[in-house]
């Protein structure tokens, strides 16, 4: 069971890692200390994302909530 838990955190791990590389490649006119933070953030990002992405995730859900539909009806 352990075995399998860090084969899955390994696996999603490397994913991530690759993904956000990628998007990191795409990023231009950012200076040398603005990439060594951001490959930091990365790499940060990559150890935690069992914390990192249900965080992320409520936080997009409580800005989802909180802005009011175009149809609905606003308290006076």
């Amino acid at each position: 069971m352990n075995l399998w838990l860090v084969t899955l955190y390994t696996l999603i791990s490397l994913y991530l890692l690759v993904t956000w590389l990628r998007f990191f490649k795409q990023g231009t006119g950012l200076s040398a200390q603005q990439n060594l933070l951001s490959l930091l953030t990365i790499g940060i990002a990559t150890v935690f994302w069992p914390l990192v992405i249900p965080i992320a995730y409520v936080k997009l859900l409580n800005a989802t909530v909180s802005k009011p539909s175009k149809g609905s009806a606003e308290p006076v």
